[in-house]
């Protein structure tokens, strides 16, 4: 695969990129679809407004095209992929990777509550407080453009393992989809395990829907508890 995306043309990449990322969305909306069935909210192609449609088509662009720019420093050497990383390396590039990802996004996710940048981009994203799993990707511009750059310029700072880079992409993916899903997945003891871990549930990022002041983090509640905006 590594082969491939170093040899590939730009048109090739601009293509498998976006084509991806289409695949992303269309899989996330297939989620909600199931995730109805068991007390969801409605997520039937229908139910998807107009605006919902533009604003997520724009973010799966604005996502491919920071994948595009992450080949680009990638063939410029600018980033560095590490491909010998046995599975302890795997394991510890992961873990590093989703704790400075959560830190970096909790900081960012901060900054777009202050009121400036909340009216400038961050607010169209809360205007759904009732989230469900196309939510996720219901956002402006902007906002996709300044998180999602985030974890490319994140690789440039470490040679990451290419397996802990894919395993961060699919947690991220699914910490996105059960945030955004309306629905608690885990039964109630189940959610005091992940508590105990410091693990965000659906129902962390709902209640951040619902006040705009609590839950900040993504992944786990650490900064949350941290600097004191944690709420369960």
């Amino acid at each position: 695969m590594l082969d491939w995306l170093w040899s590939s043309t730009v048109a090739g990449i601009i293509a498998f990129f976006l084509l991806l990322n289409l695949a992303i969305l269309a899989g996330t909306i297939a989620a909600g679809q199931v995730l109805q069935r068991f007390g969801g909210p409605l997520m039937s192609l229908k139910s998807i407004s107009p605006i919902e449609w533009l604003l997520s088509l724009s973010t799966v662009t604005v996502n491919a095209a920071i994948s595009v720019a992450g080949w680009v420093l990638w063939k410029s050497g600018w980033l560095t992929l590490n491909t010998t990383g046995g599975a302890w390396r795997i394991l510890r590039d992961t873990l590093i990777l989703m704790l400075v990802m959560d830190l970096a996004l909790y900081v960012l996710h901060r900054v777009a509550h202050v009121p400036y940048f909340f009216r400038l981009a961050h607010f169209k994203h809360h205007e759904y407080r009732d989230v469900r799993a196309v939510t996720l990707f219901v956002m402006h511009p902007l906002e996709a453009l300044g998180f999602g750059s985030l974890w490319v310029v994140t690789l440039m700072f470490f040679p990451f393992t290419v397996e802990s880079v894919l395993l961060f992409l699919n947690l991220n993916l699914y910490f996105g989809v059960t945030a955004h899903c309306g629905l608690r997945l885990y039964p109630r003891a189940l959610a005091g395990v992940f508590s105990r871990f410091a693990l965000s549930d659906p129902e962390f990022h709902a209640r951040h829907h619902r006040d705009e002041a609590l839950n900040l983090g993504f992944y786990t509640t650490i900064w949350d508890r941290l600097f004191r905006s944690y709420s369960n």
